[in-house]
């Protein structure tokens, strides 16, 4: 009994540790996110971009200029992007609070039968007026962190820029020194495929991931042009961007569109037809198309997915959340390549084929 109650003891222990050692990993992510997220970013980035360095390379020509060509390239597209979305955004931006204004409006009628509520929430005011005012109260502020956070946007894309054209020049001969240092050649070797594995892997993930998503995208404009919905590239854009965030993301999408119909239209109908219009496209692809692209390897529980976005989004904001996925998918492709795979990678699985069922502990 002594003996099982000290393995006990160990056991809680080492759990205790490992919790404390997890929650001190995310407060140490969370608190230097300002240096952590620019090198994260910038090692994905050049994850993708080496193998194109390097076929640059066979070409005779030398690797940091194709390094600094490859990051050329990718600035002027999303320029590009920016310069043609950035009219219509500030446009929709500027009319948050008319839209704000129309919706107090509408549900005057439903806040008048509600009047012991509105007198509690601000005394002396109508419900329209309280509306109003939650609203402004709610935008306004947006607005100001919008505009304070511009300049570390500014600064944080420099670090990018830089961290991604020094990893892509001289990554290559850090892994050579790594596996230099390692003690034996089987290690040396493990090393060397792990790494390799990782990136063909990832870079076919993203690939697919990226060309549905942009699939994705080209519908959803496709379709409010169709409907006749101003600004349809601004919505597909945002589509294409926001799918990377699996659930999340078209539940934000879906509510804007929501918010777009109700400035557009009148009728209930008409109002809900756009979101419908896009949850249908995201229904298609997200049960028919992904998973037939991507196969079992990368299909993972929603669940657990959803719960890994919130943490990362918690952590970094919406950048964690819009690399929250590729994130977990490059820590279970790492640990598909150690020796021993994790445990933890059964928690990850959308389905399984163990057939054991459950213990039915109600009568112990």
């Amino acid at each position: 009994m002594t003996a099982y109650s000290a393995q006990q003891r160990r056991y809680a222990s080492t759990i205790a540790m490992k919790l404390m050692a997890l929650l001190a990993l995310c407060y140490t992510f969370y608190f230097c996110r300002g240096l952590i997220l620019p090198l994260m970013i910038a090692a994905f980035f050049a994850l993708f971009a080496a193998p194109a360095v390097r076929l640059m390379g066979k070409c005779y020509l030398p690797k940091p200029l194709a390094a600094a060509l490859i990051i050329m390239v990718m600035l002027a597209l999303a320029g590009a992007g920016i310069s043609l979305l950035y009219e219509p955004a500030a446009q929709w931006l500027e009319r948050l609070p008319l839209l704000g204004s129309r919706l107090a409006e509408q549900v005057e009628d439903v806040t008048a039968s509600i009047d012991v509520l509105k007198d509690s929430v601000a005394p002396g005011k109508s419900a329209t007026e309280s509306i109003k005012s939650a609203v402004s109260s709610g935008i306004m502020p947006l607005l100001s962190v919008l505009a304070q956070t511009t300049a570390i946007m500014l600064f944080q894309l420099a670090a990018v820029v830089m961290f991604t054209y020094f990893f892509l020049v001289f990554g290559d001969a850090l892994l050579r020194n790594m596996v230099r240092a390692l003690p034996s050649l089987h290690a040396k070797k493990n090393l060397l495929s792990t790494f390799h594995a990782v990136q063909d892997d990832m870079s076919h993930y993203v690939l697919v991931v990226s060309t549905i998503n942009v699939g994705l995208g080209l519908a959803t404009a496709l379709a409010m042009f169709l409907l006749d919905v101003p600004d349809p590239l601004l919505w597909g854009t945002l589509a294409t961007l926001l799918n990377f965030a699996p659930y999340v993301g078209p539940l934000v999408l879906t509510v804007l569109l929501t918010g777009v119909g109700y400035f557009e239209y009148q009728q209930t109908g008409q109002i809900l037809m756009l979101p419908g219009v896009f949850l249908l496209l995201n229904v298609i692809e997200s049960q028919l198309i992904t998973p037939l692209a991507l196969g079992r390897r990368f299909n993972m529980n929603p669940l657990v997915l959803v719960i890994w976005m919130f943490i990362w989004g918690w952590i970094w904001g919406v950048v964690g959340v819009l690399i929250a996925i590729p994130l977990l998918v490059c820590l279970k492709i790492i640990a598909l390549h150690l020796p021993e795979t994790p445990s933890w990678l059964v928690v990850l699985d959308a389905t399984t084929t163990d057939k054991t069922t459950l213990p039915d502990l109600r009568g112990s």
